[in-house]
C-alpha cells in the first residue's frame, strides 16, 4: 500500500516558463507508486481461514513475463473447510470482468505451508485463492480465500 508522503513543491519562474522542483525522495516515491509495487507483498485472507498468512512476490522474468512466488503458512488442509475441498488452486484475472485463469495448484504440506511459483505473460493481475474438488478446474467454484494484486 502506498503511503502520503510530505514533501515541499517548489515553483520559480524561469526564463517565462514556470519551473517546477520536487525532492528526489519524493520524486523516487512517486515513481515507485506510478510503476507499481514489486516485491513481497502480504496476502489478505478470508475471515473462513483467519489464521492463515502469504506473502505474493511478483518481478521481471525472461522475455518480460512476470514472475510468481507465493508462499503461505498456516493454511487449514482443504479437507478440513466447509465444503471440503481436496486442494487450493490459485487463479490470476486481468480485471474483475475478466475470466480467471488457473496458474496451479497449491499443496499444503504438514505444517500448514505451501509455495507456487510460476511465470505468467501478464504483467497487471490480482491473484487469488480458492479451495476445488479438482486442480484441473476451469473456473473457481469456491469463495476467494486469499488474494493480492500484482502490478509490474
Amino acid at each position: 500500500m502506498a503511503r502520503a508522503t510530505a514533501y515541499s513543491v517548489k515553483s520559480r519562474l524561469v526564463g517565462g516558463t514556470m519551473k517546477i522542483e520536487i525532492g528526489s525522495i519524493a520524486l523516487l516515491a512517486l515513481a515507485a507508486v506510478l510503476s507499481g509495487c514489486t516485491g513481497a507483498q502480504k496476502l489478505s485472507a478470508s475471515s473462513t481461514i483467519p489464521a492463515a498468512e502469504g506473502h505474493l512476490d511478483c518481478g521481471k522474468a525472461a522475455n518480460d513475463n512476470t514472475s510468481v512466488d507465493l508462499k503461505v503458512k498456516h493454511l487449514a488442509n482443504p479437507e478440513r473447510l466447509t465444503p471440503p475441498a481436496s486442494t487450493y488452486v490459485v487463479w490470476i484475472r486481468t480485471d474483475k470482468t475478466a475470466i480467471p485463469q488457473n496458474i496451479g495448484a497449491l499443496t499444503v504440506d504438514n505444517d500448514l505451508t505451501g509455495r507456487l511459483k510460476t511465470v505468467t505473460p501478464q504483467r497487471h493481475f490480482e491473484l487469488f485463492l480458492t479451495a476445488e474438488a479438482s486442480g484441473q478446474v476451469e473456473t473457481p467454484t469456491g469463495e476467494e480465500l486469499m488474494w493480492a494484486n500484482c502490478n509490474r
